[in-house]
């Protein structure tokens, strides 16, 4: 059985304004990121959803309620979003520094050597490293789509897990400025294997 997973980030929050890392923390959506959701509506009004998941979190629990009506949400701890621990709620500017340089996390902008920020296997105090993140969004898609007696299902989560998912899946290239919020990625599940199988309007 074909499945068809509808994946979207969550509409924007405060925090996506000022560029605050939000990770795990739970950021409501702004007026503007309600607004967006209801226009995802409309861009998914055309599809029958047969159940839809959403990551707990306010913004995409929020987001996917107001999106998709009439259809059971089903909430799954995996699907939040890359937890950055301590950096959570910071806004993060990156350094040409070793990776050993100490950072200030006194301030409310925060300097972070790159070298420490692309080291896949660093785990920030209290979060996970990249690698952790990566392998329980690969995970919990996998489970989804092998599990789910549905046709259309609908997933509701962050840009992050989008672009983990563009990386890993699809045969483009993902774009800097990343996912809009509010936006969807299409992804098809034949039985064995999950695709992309088109680059999205917003790449």
């Amino acid at each position: 059985m074909k499945k068809n997973l509808y994946i979207f980030r969550h509409g924007e929050t405060d925090y996506n304004v000022e560029k605050r890392m939000q990770g795990c923390l739970d950021i409501p959506l702004n007026a503007n990121g309600i607004a967006q959701a209801q226009q995802l509506a409309q861009k998914l009004s055309n599809i029958k959803f047969d159940c839809v998941f959403s990551s707990p979190l306010s913004r995409a629990l929020e987001t996917a309620k107001i999106a998709i009506k009439n259809c059971k949400i089903i909430t799954d701890d995996k699907l939040q979003e890359w937890n950055l621990g301590i950096f959570c709620g910071k806004i993060i500017h990156a350094t040409d520094e070793p990776a050993n340089t100490p950072v200030d996390m006194t301030q409310d902008i925060i300097n972070v050597p790159l070298a420490l920020l692309s080291d896949d296997d660093y785990i920030p105090d209290g979060g996970e490293s990249h690698n952790m993140f990566k392998q329980r969004i690969n995970d919990a898609i996998i489970h989804i789509a092998k599990n789910t007696d549905a046709e259309n299902i609908g997933i509701a989560t962050h840009g992050g897990v989008i672009r983990f998912l563009v990386k890993r899946f699809g045969d483009f290239k993902y774009p800097k400025n990343g996912i809009p919020n509010a936006e969807y990625l299409t992804m098809q599940w034949d039985g064995n294997r999950l695709c992309i199988p088109k680059k999205p309007d917003w790449a």
